[in-house]
């Protein structure tokens, strides 16, 4: 039964408010169509910038777009918020003014089901880890969803039984979330990121420690050890030092070893990039042993591990030169990580949006690494100005523009490495179209 409220005369059913109508907008309006709850929805965009095909059924009614009347929140009890909309934006301010309730669409979710959580958030490595998990899990037959910010709304996991939900989580969804119940959350990193929303790093920091405010299982990477003091009973993961030193759920394990781009666990040989996806997996083995499952069952189903598109993807050799697709790099940890993966000779391709980022970090990785840089986007007279270095730098005016630049200037033994360390929003949708067109442009140029 819905709370009611009597305006001249008439009985008002009370309605939830649907803030944004991204994915998670999305699944929300379907949802609540479907349980036949009362909403309505505002998004900030005009109407015609926004895909309305996957609403069930909608008369538009009670949908508003960029504006809205006085009386608009009247009927409203509670709002479920949509990770990327600005927290100063007015529709905010009106709804705190009213004391309406502000959740998210992951505590409307628990209110209809009690399927363990293990949640995953960090400025990056969130996707390859919550993949990771589903892959191991559903390969020993205990059915698994990753869902969350990988692209899967969490509501959307209603429509069947799993035995585990993987939920990624940013810091935009943490920072909204009252209360989160989980049976394992981990941290798989922070660096700087998202500082033009969170202002400070600490504040970044303290928001993705959210993720362990109600959890029987609490793990962060060894990097962080320090940070997490107030955190009962943290167990930690990663490399620690000298690179021979992996830890999995606080315990050194010997029997893990480096060897070229493999780690090799007895017979087993499981093929990486770079040392951030070693983190990554010994993330997802600690995971593991907290929930019984053996290291060597763990290896042998990790093995057969694909990892997602636009990470240092390997797209072709050609006249003996590689071509990397890292265009999910939205931020400089990323492209460090990148870099370290990469031989010498490297001509980078930077730039995107703009972001609060300190790209001089960049400059020791590219004084090591990189050949030529060619720059993409509109910040990139402001990577420059954080830039000290010698090497030739050229603008290019496209993506293809930037892959023929490369492919003329590029050298037997180089490498061509995609890693914009900023987001995509200035000339694409988001970095898997940004992937695309690179992919494209280089199997159309490079012969």
């Amino acid at each position: 039964m819905h709370c009611h409220l009597l305006k001249l005369g008439k009985i008002v059913a009370k309605k939830k408010l649907v803030l944004g109508m991204g994915k998670t907008g999305i699944s929300c309006i379907n949802f609540l169509n479907k349980k036949d709850i009362g909403f309505k929805v505002f998004d900030t965009r005009e109407k015609q910038f926004i895909d309305i095909s996957n609403c069930d059924g909608q008369n538009f009614l009670n949908y508003r777009f960029c504006d809205f009347e006085d009386d608009f929140l009247e009927d409203i009890d509670e709002a479920i918020i949509s990770p990327g909309l600005n927290l100063e934006h007015k529709i905010i301010n009106r709804i705190r003014t009213l004391s309406i309730p502000i959740i998210t669409d992951i505590e409307l979710w628990s209110r209809y089901s009690d399927t363990p959580i293990i949640a995953v958030t960090g400025t990056n490595g969130k996707t390859t880890t919550v993949s990771m998990l589903e892959h191991l899990l559903n390969n020993l037959k205990i059915d698994s969803l990753a869902c969350g910010n990988n692209g899967i709304p969490i509501l959307e996991s209603l429509n069947k039984q799993y035995e585990y939900l993987i939920v990624e989580l940013s810091s935009y969804q943490l920072e909204n979330i009252k209360n989160i119940k989980t049976l394992a959350s981990l941290i798989t990193n922070v660096e700087e990121d998202h500082l033009e929303r969170h202002k400070e790093y600490q504040n970044y920091l303290s928001i993705k420690k959210r993720i362990f405010m109600d959890c029987e299982y609490a793990l962060c990477n060894i990097n962080l050890k320090n940070s997490m003091g107030n955190i009962q009973n943290c167990k930690f993961f990663g490399i620690e030092k000298n690179k021979n030193n992996f830890i999995i759920n606080n315990r050194y394990n010997t029997k893990l070893l480096l060897r070229d781009e493999n780690v090799i666990y007895g017979d087993l040989k499981i093929p990486f990039k770079g040392l951030h996806n070693i983190n990554n997996l010994l993330a997802v083995l600690s995971v593991a042993d907290y929930l019984g499952i053996k290291i060597d069952k763990s290896l042998q189903i990790l093995s057969t591990f694909i990892y997602p598109d636009h990470r240092i993807q390997f797209i072709k050799k050609n006249r003996d030169i590689l071509w990397y697709n890292d265009s999910k790099s939205t931020n400089v940890s990323s492209t460090i990580a990148a870099l370290e993966y990469t031989k010498k000779n490297t001509l980078l391709i930077l730039g995107g949006s703009e972001k609060s980022l300190d790209y001089q970090k960049l400059n020791p990785y590219i004084k090591e690494k990189v050949k030529m840089l060619i720059f993409i986007g509109e910040n990139r007279n402001l990577i420059k100005n954080h830039l000290k270095t010698n090497i030739p730098m050229v603008d290019a005016r496209s993506i293809s523009d930037a892959v023929a630049i490369a492919d003329r200037n590029a050298l037997s033994g180089d490498t061509v490495l995609l890693s914009p360390a900023s987001p995509s929003f200035d000339m694409f949708i988001n970095y898997e179209e940004r992937g695309i067109e690179f992919i494209k442009a280089v199997n159309n140029i490079v012969k």
